[in-house]
């Protein structure tokens, strides 16, 4: 064998690395145009990070966040719910074990290797694997479901974020994506 065929392998695995690298900045982006609802306003501004009304209320109405998520599937319930106001203290988490921040509720029905599916991105940042980032599942024996929740340190900014998750097979990036789930939501001071 020669020395080009001896590298070979290597240099399949180095384009399967970077076609599912592509592939995961594509979902992130997609994940986030759904979230941002298409951005249909004349101003120039997304709404990302718009700060709330001095007493702490909401500035949005329901209808500024656009149309809500659908849920099902694998992605049953998602926090803070779609077009939500929420404390900035509700989106840290002093107990991992108790977790606030960013969540879904998941279920794993039909996916082996259950958490390696889901995906997710906060304000188009993938936060799948990022400090703040935990799975709480009831058994390590075949669970049905659990949730995942990912709180950065310091809590989120107050303002309007978005969040979106995806389902996608984690050994197989040629796969279609099962599913994509978007919602925005509005942080408010404490």
């Amino acid at each position: 064998m020669s020395q080009a065929d001896a590298s070979l392998p290597g240099m399949a695995r180095n384009s399967i690395l970077v076609v599912v690298g592509v592939l995961v900045l594509i979902i992130v982006g997609a994940v986030s145009i759904l979230a941002l609802g298409g951005g249909d306003d004349d101003s120039g501004d997304n709404g990302s990070n718009t700060p709330a009304a001095s007493d702490g209320t909401p500035t949005l109405t329901a209808d500024d966040f656009g149309p809500a998520p659908k849920l099902g599937d694998w992605i049953e319930a998602v926090f803070p719910v779609h077009a939500s106001a929420i404390p900035q203290s509700r989106t840290r988490t002093p107990d991992p074990g108790n977790p606030n921040g960013v969540c879904i509720e998941a279920s794993f029905h039909d996916l082996q290797k259950n958490t390696l599916w889901f995906r997710m991105a906060v304000d188009g940042v993938e936060v799948t694997a990022a400090k703040g980032s935990v799975w709480i599942v009831p058994t390590q024996v075949d669970p049905e479901g659990g949730r995942f929740c990912w709180a950065p340190e310091e809590g989120l900014e107050v303002g309007i974020h978005e969040a979106a998750v995806s389902v996608q097979n984690p050994d197989n990036a040629n796969e279609p994506t099962r599913q994509i789930v978007g919602w925005k939501f509005e942080v408010i001071p404490d």
